[in-house]
């Protein structure tokens, strides 16, 4: 079974992160290891000065 993982990004700073409802939290489901480091790596220089946090969904 192929892994995935919940990737929520809130803003520390209270920037919009979801740009449908203007939240400063977004939850975002991701299917690859490749995709989530790729989102962590983004989010470390986002300029929102984001907290992410990832759990696996099982």
């Amino acid at each position: 079974m192929a892994k995935k993982w919940a990737l929520t990004a809130t803003s520390r700073t209270g920037q919009k992160v979801n740009v449908v409802t203007g939240s400063s939290t977004d939850t975002v489901t991701v299917y690859s290891k490749r995709d989530l480091d790729r989102r962590v790596a983004a989010a470390k220089t986002d300029p929102r000065d984001l907290d992410v946090t990832v759990k696996e969904i099982k």
